[in-house]
């Protein structure tokens, strides 16, 4: 299984299907951001990031690509929030995801290690992309049991905060330190981008607000307004 999964992935894009404002009226509506990503797949999406099990027991049933799933925990006082628990992670895995993507960043975190958790998702036959932010951070999550790791924690840390994503440099560091296939997620606005990151040496590509956040790509192009 994860020889053929990790095949079907290799040099795709994979379109994340997440409302990120805490305003959008898309948080309430799980099955819209199911179909966003299923129209995505007209337009050869290779898999699909979600978050919540919600979304991704609606989108299973009509779509035969990979899922990868996560959890959003975003209690105050921790550093760690994407799928923090072993529950979400069976949670995920019962709904139908492929893979379950544990933040694998350093600081505090609210329960499990990362290794825990993803001792708990091979155990359920899935797996686990680590969402990271450093080199170490890397190294570190590819040696507790990473399939792949994410470049998605990137200006997202402490560390990491003001750094340019993408993290093209990041991307050559790690691509030429770990055998574990990378994947480039965190601030893919354009095709330029996505070359770019294949070019890096990336295994594949996550790409979300720039298709599946109306309110971000519209604030984009309102800013280009002259004089406004």
């Amino acid at each position: 299984m994860t020889t053929a999964l990790l095949q079907r992935l290799e040099r795709q894009l994979i379109v994340s299907s997440q409302a990120m404002n805490p305003l959008s009226p898309l948080r309430q509506r799980p099955d819209i951001l199911a179909l966003l990503a299923e129209a995505a797949e007209l337009g050869g999406a290779g898999g699909f990031r979600l978050n919540g099990a919600e979304v991704v027991g609606l989108l299973r049933p009509r779509t035969g690509l990979p899922i990868i799933g996560i959890v959003k925990d975003t209690r105050e006082g921790f550093d760690n929030y994407i799928t923090t628990s072993s529950a979400d992670a069976e949670a995920l895995a019962a709904a139908g995801a492929d893979i379950i993507a544990i933040q694998a960043t350093s600081g505090t975190r609210p329960g499990e290690s990362f290794a825990e958790i993803a001792a708990t998702t091979h155990r359920l036959g899935k797996l686990v992309m680590a969402d990271i932010a450093t080199l170490d951070e890397a190294r570190r999550a590819a040696a507790e049991g990473a399939d792949l790791v994410a470049t998605t924690m990137v200006g997202h840390t402490t560390q990491t905060e003001g750094q340019a994503r993408p993290p093209f440099d990041l991307v050559s560091e790690i691509v030429a330190a770990l055998d574990v296939p990378l994947v480039v997620e965190g601030g893919i606005w354009t095709p330029e981008h996505v070359a770019a990151s294949f070019e890096r040496g990336a295994f594949a590509v996550v790409c979300g607000s720039a298709i599946t956040a109306p309110d971000i790509i519209t604030e984009r192009l309102v800013a280009a307004i002259p004089d406004r």
